[in-house]
């Protein structure tokens, strides 16, 4: 059985060797808190991880962007904002998925499963240890991801953070579901717009009912402000100002801060499944509790 492992391992590997020839498959870019905000280029391949700050006892957060438009925020400015909340948050290794060479949805799949593979079998990196954040359509690669690690190694990746997933996951190979990992978390903050107001994971949070965010109808792109407010939530969800109290609701038609159960969850620390509402701010501290209400 293990060699017959080993030897799906290596036709992973040669997939994406392959694909790279065609085009490029995407490499990562590393932040670690020995590196700080100067990313470090990063091939899943043992020597550069050998090369590189990775430190194998820390936990390893891998982030995938979305592939499209739309956007105030450059890739390079979503990949920081990201890797500096969770480089806050813990001392960690964060790969971003570097998208300079407009890979292909199944290129960034493949190498993305490749390294958590890889990290596991070469540097004994649990796979409990792991953990996956997309964002827009990165959100419905993670997974994909996470399904085709699943069927390599046997286990399922332990947590999917998925931030405003996008709504035209029919464009794509796999969407989304609550079936990707043991914890699917999802946030969403332009429902019916870029993003989706559909149930997707264990637990879907809805800032402010999910469609558009505070502040974001005074801006010249409404829909992009309320896709991108979700990673600012989710750095601020990271953090110990996170003060993001969660009421629970039987269906995302019925959501309102007077429909709703408030409870003392906090978006994305407890792990209690359903669907939840909370308010937020138009700018930091983003979080404002429960008060308007009386917890019931």
């Amino acid at each position: 059985m293990r060699f017959i492992e080993v030897i799906a391992f290596c036709l992973l590997l040669a997939a994406a060797a392959i694909a790279s020839e065609d085009a490029a498959a995407p490499g990562f870019l590393l932040y670690t808190r020995r590196n700080g905000n100067t990313p470090q280029r990063i091939d899943p391949e043992v020597e550069s991880l050998v090369r590189s700050s990775f430190y194998a006892l820390e936990p390893i957060v891998v982030t995938i962007p979305r592939l499209s438009g739309n956007s105030s925020t450059t890739v390079g400015e979503e990949h920081l904002k990201l890797a500096s909340g969770l480089l806050e948050r813990e001392a960690c290794n964060v790969f971003a998925v570097d998208l300079t060479e407009d890979p292909s949805e199944s290129d960034i799949v493949a190498s993305v499963s490749g390294l958590l593979i890889l990290l596991q079998r070469q540097f004994d990196v649990p796979l409990r240890q792991q953990q996956l954040v997309g964002f827009g359509e990165g959100a419905h690669l993670s997974g994909a991801v996470a399904e085709q690690v699943q069927q390599q190694l046997g286990e399922q990746v332990p947590r999917i953070t998925a931030l405003d997933p996008s709504g035209d996951s029919d464009k794509l190979e796999h969407r989304l579901s609550a079936e990707d990992a043991r914890l699917v978390e999802v946030m969403h903050t332009n429902g019916n717009g870029l993003g989706t107001m559909a149930q997707l994971g264990d637990v879907d949070y809805y800032p402010n009912g999910g469609q558009q965010q505070p502040g974001c109808s005074l801006t010249p792109e409404p829909d992009a402000c309320s896709h991108e407010r979700a990673l600012d939530l989710a750095v601020e969800m990271w953090s110990t100002a996170n003060d993001f109290v969660s009421a629970l609701c039987s269906t995302p038609e019925a959501m309102s801060a007077q429909n709703c159960r408030w409870s003392s969850q906090r978006m994305g620390v407890e792990a209690t499944a359903g669907i939840f509402f909370l308010e937020t701010r138009s700018s930091f501290p983003f979080g404002r509790g429960a008060y308007h209400i009386g917890f019931l």
